[in-house]
């Protein structure tokens, strides 16, 4: 069972019943947070929360907290790995809204697929999000994932239906960016000569 993965600014931990607090539902609640999560419109509690923590079993399925590095819980990942098949999905929450716009995804999902395609030794990773999710779509295409399908009118948010867009991630494919992205950040503090 995994215990711990870091990044820069963030720590992801599996979530615990000790975890389930009046912040996190909160964020289950907020309409902001949930519209675009697949709770949104249904109440949750306290006791609704502990199932869903519960549901995950540390193994195939983790729910990482997102957590910063002073401890601060600030969001999570629902993480699926399916090892017949050498997959993984990813999905993602940010409940602290002091954290949004703030690239939190994209530092904390790499390090998932890091885990995912060099520990897992996964092939492939898939994300999903509704086509009103412009943050998400954004964050997606930040990191090269490929719009793999589109599940029309798939869920009502609103009233209204809206698209699920399907995202997928192949390992070669990740190799492939992370390089590009250290040789630019190698790069871009040398100077040319002449």
């Amino acid at each position: 069972m995994i215990q711990q993965l870091e990044t820069d600014n963030y720590l992801l931990r599996p979530l615990g019943l000790y975890d389930v607090t009046e912040r996190y539902l909160s964020w289950l609640r907020d309409p902001d947070v949930n519209r675009t999560l697949d709770v949104g419109g249904e109440m949750q509690t306290m006791d609704t929360l502990r199932q869903y923590i519960e549901s995950h079993d540390g193994e195939t399925r983790i729910l990482f907290g997102i957590f910063t590095r002073k401890g601060l819980h600030i969001g999570t990942h629902s993480f699926r790995h399916y090892p017949r098949h050498r997959l993984v999905t990813i999905g993602i929450m940010i409940g602290g809204k002091d954290y949004w716009g703030k690239k939190v995804p994209l530092e904390t999902r790499a390090c998932l697929l890091d885990y995912a395609f060099d520990v897992l030794q996964c092939d492939k990773a898939e994300a999903g999000c509704y086509s009103i999710n412009l943050p998400a779509i954004y964050n997606f295409k930040a990191q090269h994932w490929s719009v793999e399908g589109v599940q029309r009118s798939h869920r009502l948010v609103g009233g209204k239906p809206v698209d699920m867009i399907l995202f997928g991630m192949l390992k070669k494919e990740w190799h492939a960016y992370r390089e590009t992205t250290r040789q630019n950040r190698s790069g871009s503090g040398t100077q040319r000569a002449g």
